[in-house]
C-alpha cells in the first residue's frame, strides 16, 4: 500500500494520465482519410457547406433547390478532378463566404480552432499548480498547548 503513495509512483501516474489524454485528443484530431468514391467525396464536401436557404442545415441534409443544385455543382466539380477546397472555395465566391460550415484553419478564423486547446492547456497547468502547491503546503501539527485545551475540553464535557 505505501508503494501506492509514493512519490515517484504519483509521478508516472500524471505522466500516464497526460499521455492518455494527449494520445486521445491527437487519435480524434487525425482524419480517417479522405473519402473514397466520388459519391462519399460529394457527400464529405457537401457537409461542409450550409444551404443558403434553410436554417442550420447542411447542404447534404437539405432538400431545398438551392442544396439539391450545390450538390449537382460539387459532382461535376468532384468528376472534373478538382480539390475539396477548390471546390469550397467555387462554392463561397457563389453564394458567399457564410455557406462555409468549418472556419479555415489560418488567419483570425484559425483562432476558432487554437482558442479551445490552450484553454485545455492552461487549465489543466492551473490544475497542477494548485496539486502541486498544495502538496507543498506545509501541514498542521498540534503542539503540546493544543493536547493540554482537548484534553481540558473532554474534562469539562
Amino acid at each position: 500500500m505505501s508503494a501506492l503513495r509514493s512519490p515517484a509512483f504519483r509521478q508516472w501516474s500524471w505522466l500516464v494520465i497526460v499521455a492518455l489524454v494527449v494520445v486521445s485528443l491527437v487519435r480524434n484530431a487525425v482524419d480517417e482519410g479522405p473519402p473514397r468514391t466520388a459519391e462519399e467525396r460529394v457527400r464529405a464536401i457537401a457537409s461542409s457547406l450550409k444551404c443558403p436557404t434553410c436554417r442550420s442545415q447542411s447542404v447534404a441534409d437539405s432538400d431545398s433547390a438551392a442544396a439539391r443544385s450545390i450538390r449537382t455543382e460539387i459532382a461535376r466539380r468532384v468528376t472534373e478532378g478538382q480539390s475539396p477546397d477548390e471546390i469550397r472555395t467555387a462554392i463561397a465566391a457563389t453564394y458567399g463566404d457564410d455557406v462555409q460550415l468549418t472556419p479555415s484553419g489560418s488567419g483570425f478564423e484559425g483562432l476558432v480552432w487554437f482558442l479551445p486547446v490552450l484553454g485545455l492547456v492552461l487549465a489543466l497547468a492551473a490544475v497542477a499548480a494548485t496539486f502541486a502547491r498544495w502538496r507543498r503546503a506545509p501541514r498542521a501539527h498540534a503542539t503540546d498547548a493544543d493536547r493540554e485545551l482537548v484534553d481540558q475540553a473532554l474534562r469539562e464535557r
